[in-house]
């Protein structure tokens, strides 16, 4: 018997591979479940437990991080406005995009820019 509990479901890593290239290609479009599923050629809730099983993260919680990361890299690099910034990363809302940035950094989007240029001088 292995260490792991019976309800694990493992995922293939090809099947991975299908779901974060997509989610790749797709982070500045809406994103659901339903799709992501279907490019790793599963049915959500199987595509769900396994990634979360494999990832440790849940795929929403994938994409909302890969979003954030992806918005840091450009509020370093792109003199954008914040507003266009959340939009270019798949965020439908600004508001949304800054609640989300502060709770994962500390900081609102802004700041966060001050400070990281600051320090990168």
């Amino acid at each position: 018997m292995s260490g792991r509990p019976s309800g694990c479901v493992d995922l293939a890593p090809w099947r991975i591979k299908r779901a974060v290239d997509f989610i790749e290609k797709n982070l500045a479009n809406p994103l659901h479940l339903a799709e992501i599923a279907r490019a790793a050629g599963l049915s959500p809730m199987h595509f769900a437990a396994g990634f979360r099983s494999a990832t440790g993260s849940s795929p929403h919680a994938y994409v909302r991080d890969r979003r954030i990361q992806c918005a840091k890299a450009k509020l370093m690099s792109d003199p954008s406005c914040i507003e266009e910034i959340a939009l270019n990363v798949g965020f439908r809302s600004t508001t949304h995009f800054i609640t989300v940035f502060r709770q994962i950094t500390g900081h609102p989007p802004a700041r966060w820019r001050r400070n990281s240029t600051l320090h990168a001088t």
